[in-house]
């Protein structure tokens, strides 16, 4: 049945299911709505404003659901902010959230202007309040109820909600229900694809933080490699991840990338196309090579690369491609720091963020002592540092994430205990490949990635699309509903050396209401990269950009999509010996 019979279905499902009572629901004005409960959740704002030099004229609405006191003893509920265009598409559109979540949001994305209801929440916790000197944001994490609200619980709530109320204003359901986000809003929308297949028409979800407890690890490992080529001290007397890389370091780096990689997809152009056929080694540039790295830093890459195992070398997360983006700030500020250089001692994302995120959300029970590792005596939390507003100040999280074991410690994201009954990965993991009521109800599903996403890899993008593919009839089955795409040099949610610039949200309106497949997105490289206004097609997976052989390289219809042709052995890695966590080097 094609797609369109398919939506057809749907609907008139929903327009019967509307119908049913005997009357039309009726329209009701903006203020009206005020001290409602609709749907579980109270309404504490509901204003009429006019439109602004940003905003149409639309209502906006303010909400809790679920206010209670937590397990912490702290005030907790999942708010939501919603506006109401007065003039309408018939159509909601929820923004994802980002990090850890506990913002609210400005339900301001730009589909507001374009007459969606558009809808932003918090997911249960809020990170001016829900805090603490021991755990600053991340707080919530010792309330179980707050905890699955994150994961998983509190987008659905809000998307219930919001639709509920969303039908009493206009007196009639949205045609159309679309999800967008990155980041965590990416893991957000493949949970949602997930665990809620029906709530959605169609989901973008950008540089998925998928099964997040396991990027999590990886940060850590990450950490734990660049802090041994570390070159000084912080002042509180840890390594400083800073100065493992100078700016011109990772620029080597990058260059030795392009000057064995580049060429592979059949074109020098400062971007590698085909990631799987790279195989760089950097210790090409160490002491036994070139000379221009030293033998600690060719150390770090290859143990960051090779990505986060146990001391079995069981994989625990996954590899990284080789992408000239590693020289880019948008990788630096992850992996290395600084991400705020006017203050003392290390402030990588991966050790502020990240650093918090895994002993607090990922760890069960939140905050236990590590295992210690070699240097590095098993230690446990006692605050989250000087700084107000900036968990992991001071140095916060590093001898906890120094001494973080992967023998002992790292099993704990799959641990249950007492009052906290889900694990990390039951409440916050997103690698489920069941997609059948999902693909019943013509749903679709984009995925991107950024190749050079320091914090999330394109490896297990991949290698979860792969499984995907293989647990749904194969590739022509699995794009009737779902596509990946990769963007070469970009990395996390943007930024690098690419054309980071798409719009992957119109080409998913084409696919869920006009059935038109998107083959590949146009891509536009912005300011501040090598080659500003390139453009280039990011082809459906497993498909790359190819150079036709003539007209000028910065214009994308010059460029068609092709299936690598090295690749083809490497399909079915991933799936040997039955796992999920094999060994993805092949990739």
């Amino acid at each position: 049945m094609d797609s369109t019979v398919l939506r057809t279905g749907a609907s008139l499902a929903i327009w019967v299911g509307v119908a049913c009572p005997g009357h039309a629901a009726q329209p009701v004005p903006c203020d009206a709505l005020l001290g409602s409960f609709i749907e579980g959740a109270r309404i504490t704002t509901a204003q009429l404003n006019p439109a602004s030099a940003t905003l149409p004229a639309h209502c906006e609405v303010l909400g809790a659901i679920n206010e209670r006191t937590g397990a912490d003893g702290q005030r907790y509920a999942i708010k939501f902010h919603l506006r109401l265009p007065t003039a309408w598409n018939q159509r909601f559109f929820y923004s994802g959230g980002g990090g850890t979540d506990g913002n609210l949001g400005n339900a301001d994305a730009p589909q507001l202007g374009q007459g969606y209801a558009v809808v932003s929440t918090d997911s249960g916790h809020d990170n001016a309040t829900n805090t603490s000197a021991l755990a600053s944001s991340f707080q919530f994490a010792f309330d179980p109820q707050a905890r699955s609200d994150y994961g998983y619980n509190g987008p659905a709530r809000v998307t219930n909600a919001a639709k509920a109320i969303t039908e009493r204003f206009y007196g009639k359901k949205p045609k159309y229900a679309y999800f967008q986000g990155c980041s965590e809003g990416g893991r957000e929308g493949l949970m949602l694809s997930q665990r809620y297949p029906t709530l959605f028409d169609g989901i973008v979800s950008g540089n998925p933080g998928m099964d997040l407890p396991k990027a999590a690890l990886a940060e850590a490992w990450d950490s734990q490699a660049f802090a041994a080529a570390a070159r000084a001290s912080t002042p509180f007397g840890n390594p400083d991840l800073a100065t493992a890389f100078t700016n011109d370091e990772l620029a080597i780096v990058g260059d030795a990338i392009l000057e064995q990689c580049d060429a592979q997809d059949g074109l020098v152009d400062g971007m590698v196309f085909n990631p799987q056929a790279c195989h760089f080694d950097p210790a090409t540039l160490g002491p036994a090579g070139t000379g221009k790295l030293s033998h600690a830093q060719v150390g770090a890459l290859e143990k960051v690369f090779d990505g986060a195992r146990n001391s079995r070398g069981k994989a625990l997360y996954a590899g990284w491609y080789w992408d000239p983006g590693i020289a880019a700030g948008g990788w630096r500020v992850w992996k290395l720091g600084p991400l705020i250089p006017t203050l003392p001692g290390n402030t990588s994302l991966n050790l502020t963020l990240g650093g918090g995120a895994l002993p607090f959300i990922f760890t069960t029970p939140p905050n236990t002592t590590t295992g210690g590792t070699p240097g590095h005596p098993g230690t446990v939390i006692t605050t989250s540092g000087p700084i107000p507003g900036f968990a992991g100040g001071g140095d916060a999280y590093v001898p906890w994430v120094l001494s973080f074991n992967f023998d002992t410690d790292a099993p704990k994201i799959f641990a249950s205990s007492g009052a906290f009954r889900e694990s990390a990965m039951d409440f916050m993991g997103t690698g489920d490949t069941d997609y059948r009521r999902f693909r019943r109800e013509g749903n679709k599903l984009i995925i991107y990635s950024g190749q050079a996403d320091p914090v999330f890899s394109t490896k297990y993008h991949v290698r979860f699309y792969r499984r995907l593919v293989a647990d749904n009839g194969g590739l022509h089955d699995a794009q009737k509903f779902a596509r990946l795409f990769v963007a070469p040099g970009m990395n996390h949610c943007g930024g690098g050396p690419s054309t980071s610039q798409f719009d992957a949200f119109a080409a998913l309106v084409q696919w869920v209401e006009h059935g038109k497949a998107p083959a590949s997105l146009l891509a536009t490289a912005p300011a501040g990269t090598p080659w500003p206004g390139r453009t280039r097609p990011l082809c459906a997976w497993p498909e790359q950009a190819r150079y036709k052989g003539h007209g000028s390289i910065e214009d994308a219809a010059n460029f068609f999509c092709a299936a690598p042709r090295d690749d083809d052995d490497h399909h079915h890695h991933g799936h040997h010996h039955g796992g999920r966590d094999d060994d993805d080097d092949n990739d």
